[in-house]
């Protein structure tokens, strides 16, 4: 419970003064019932799942990567069902993918990786700045494998992608042909609709 009181006021930049008040009150109950008292405390004070969907869909990831990074392992383990049988690795074994690439308007980039304003199509840059941190432009990849993507162009990311052992990754290769703005809106979409199961109170 406390998990997803926390990750939707995180995601829906609720104050965090409010803590204070909020688990001060949960100090205050007898063991009989804690579950149930703790329940109704956390509820009075929980972001619906309109407003968290909505939040989360264009939240900004930037300087928040571990937060990413955990969304994605739980969204991963939902995925396989998973059954205690394996971990991600933590730390820097395990990273956080950006599908379309941090820079893409350096000559640098250009000249390493592939034309990327170009593909992305009219306005890239701008819309950039929108979507390049947003929950559905993120996946997990192992650090050797990261190294290698790295700000390739699609098409050669797919190649890293199928070696991935994670399904998040694997089923970018199934389900995306070429991986633009919409693609991520679209992902992100998916991805906020299981969020608000995920992190509900029970």
């Amino acid at each position: 419970m406390l998990e997803s009181f926390m990750l939707r006021r995180h995601i829906c930049e609720y104050r965090t003064g409010e803590l204070d008040d909020i688990f001060s009150k949960l100090t205050k109950f007898e063991d009989k019932d804690i579950v149930k008292e703790i329940h109704h405390v956390l509820q009075d004070n929980f972001p619906n799942d309109i407003e968290f969907q909505n939040k989360f869909l264009h939240a900004n990831f930037k300087g928040n990567e571990n937060r990413a990074k955990y969304i994605l392992e739980i969204l991963e383990y939902d995925l396989i069902n998973h059954k205690d049988e394996y971990t991600l690795n933590s730390g820097i074994e395990l990273h956080l993918e950006h599908i379309i690439p941090q820079t893409i308007n350096t000559k640098k980039s250009k000249h390493e990786f592939g034309d990327w304003i170009s593909y992305l199509g009219k306005d890239s840059e701008e819309k950039h700045k929108l979507y390049v941190n947003r929950i559905g432009n993120f996946t997990l990849l192992g650090q050797k494998l990261n190294i290698i993507a790295s700000n390739n162009p699609f098409k050669r990311k797919l190649e890293e992608y199928k070696k991935s052992n994670i399904s998040l990754t694997k089923n970018i290769v199934v389900s995306y042909k070429t991986f633009k703005f919409d693609s991520v809106e679209k992902r992100s979409k998916i991805f906020s609709d299981k969020a608000s199961k995920l992190w509900s109170l029970p």
